[in-house]
């Protein structure tokens, strides 16, 4: 059986020496985004997808905005994800897009990307980021958008 899941996440931009993560690496010390965590959209995304394939929720109902996840790393999310659904789900693949005015991604996505797979404990060949830059537009958010992949394991029927 296989199960698809979408995932989204916005947060402001904003400057300041907070630095900037996306999908666990910090690609800006001169911008950060605001959030509850660390505002990592790319990661938020991704962890939505994932727990939407898998019928298990989304981002609010496992990381909730309470003083244990304030300011937390959110690739760390993604590994609590993952060590929750590893007995059920087996991650095929994960396709993204980084919607990002203020910082230019292109050198950084091989580490973005590997930094992913580290967290979900797959081989970085099955996540797939995109950079956009928006051409101008909405550079007071950055945007993400992921789709997640899963197949079954174990007993299909549970």
């Amino acid at each position: 059986m296989y199960r698809a899941g979408i995932g989204y996440d916005v947060h402001p931009i904003a400057r300041g020496n907070k630095g900037l993560f996306l999908g666990g690496v910090k690609v800006s010390d001169e911008f950060y985004l605001h959030g509850h965590s660390d505002g990592d959209v790319l990661s938020h995304a991704i962890v939505d997808a994932i727990l939407g394939a898998a019928g298990a929720g989304n981002i609010g109902l496992w990381f909730p905005e309470n003083e244990v996840n304030r300011g937390r790393r959110s690739i760390e999310f993604l590994a609590e994800v993952r060590t929750g659904l590893t007995d059920s789900w087996e991650i095929v693949n994960i396709d993204s897009v980084v919607v990002i005015g203020e910082v230019r991604l292109s050198g950084r996505i091989a580490e973005i990307e590997e930094s992913i797979a580290q967290a979900l404990k797959v081989s970085s060949e099955i996540i797939s980021v995109k950079p956009k830059s928006g051409n101008g537009g909405g550079t007071q958010f950055v945007q993400s958008q992921a789709i997640c992949l899963l197949r079954r394991v174990g007993n299909v029927d549970a």
